[in-house]
């Protein structure tokens, strides 16, 4: 009889040839060893699936591949979620194709998890690989107050409170993606948590119905995870597109995300109770899709704005006008602050002037 094993470790996987063999070698190299590996190939174009294959033996049985019927698009929605359907561990850990963890990741994430009973562990600390030999260390909004407060950042758990662990997901600012997170299985499995058919913006509804029903939560700030921010890839969110083509894009993903925050809201009590963290969530979120279209909003007028969305919301104008009028006033805004920094440099110049005159004047006399 197979041993259970008590890590379920989840890759979504597509196109990731140049860097799943070193996220498989820093998984091979950890000082716990009582795991299983699940990839999930996207229909993957490249050498990936092939790359995974010659590990097989190295894993000794512990690594399966598993294949999407057809490619989901993007966001790792579907290739997560049939890990999750397949894994056996007592915990999840998901861990994405091009990025890789420190060798005893698993291990104090397990002893963690095991020596408190809780929900999630969460890493509020990571390696973030920005250029080709660059790395830098990111802090969750939660250390990053602490630190500005010159308090030490140590471990914190909060006990039987869903309600308070989504606060600090929303207002306090833990980390939005499920890599941080080290998860019971069970609970993911009992209350259906599974990520939601969108493309962008998935991996912040699963941590919200997450929190919803995780009553324990560690918050340890260790970092073992390895982020790789790959600028030349082509993702869903990286994708060159003409300034139509990304406003349109990125305002349907945020009507598509409101709608899946909807839908969980009228399932979940915590929600339901609490319409000012659905506020909260969809502001973040809106802040952040605006934050990606930013550039080429401005290169369109209002109404060229409009007119793109238009072609894209042909049965809703609702979305298109509000958008537009958002616009209108943001540009407004901005050309105001703009006059107003010109009219101080104009005042500052003037005031230079003027000194420089009466010290003119003085050494005359």
């Amino acid at each position: 009889m197979k041993q259970i094993p008590a890590i379920s470790v989840v890759i979504p996987l597509y196109n990731a040839e140049k860097y799943i063999g070193e996220c498989l070698d820093s998984i091979l190299a950890q000082t716990f060893q009582n795991f299983e590996v699940i990839v999930v190939d996207d229909c993957s174009t490249d050498n990936s699936v092939a790359v995974v294959k010659s590990y097989a033996t190295k894993f000794g049985g512990r690594l399966k591949i598993a294949r999407t019927q057809k490619n989901s698009g993007g966001g790792g929605y579907v290739p997560r979620n049939i890990g999750l359907g397949i894994s056996r561990g007592e915990y999840i850990f998901f861990v994405d194709a091009d990025d890789s963890i420190a060798e005893n990741a698993i291990e104090i994430l397990y002893t963690a998890a095991k020596d408190f009973d809780t929900d999630i562990v969460y890493t509020s600390l990571y390696h973030a690989r920005t250029g080709e030999n660059a790395i830098k260390l990111e802090r969750d909004n939660e250390g990053k107050k602490l630190i500005e407060q010159g308090v030490d950042d140590e471990p914190t758990l909060t006990n039987d409170s869903p309600k308070q662990n989504l606060y600090r997901l929303l207002f306090v600012g833990h980390f939005q993606s499920p890599w941080t997170k080290f998860v019971r299985r069970d609970i993911l499995t009992k209350n259906e948590i599974v990520f939601p058919k969108i493309t962008l913006g998935g991996d912040f509804i699963w941590n919200i119905h997450l929190y919803c029903h995780a009553k324990k939560i560690l918050r340890i700030p260790i970092p073992l995870y390895f982020y790789r921010e790959d600028y030349s890839s082509d993702s869903v969110t990286r994708k060159k597109r003409s300034a139509p083509e990304q406003n349109a894009h990125w305002v349907s993903a945020f009507v598509r995300w409101t709608k899946a925050l909807n839908q969980l809201s009228n399932e979940n009590d915590v929600l339901k109770e609490n319409p000012d963290y659905c506020y909260t969530a969809v502001k973040v979120y809106f802040d952040y899709c605006l934050s990606r279209f930013f550039n080429e909003r401005m290169q369109l007028s209002t109404q060229e704005l409009y007119e793109a969305l238009a072609r894209k919301f042909t049965d809703d104008l609702a979305v298109p006008f509000l958008f537009s009028i958002f616009d209108a006033q943001q540009k407004n805004m901005i050309r105001t602050q703009q006059e107003f920094q010109n009219f101080a440099i104009d005042a500052q110049n003037r005031i230079s002037e003027l000194e420089n005159e009466i010290r003119r004047l003085q050494s005359k006399e």
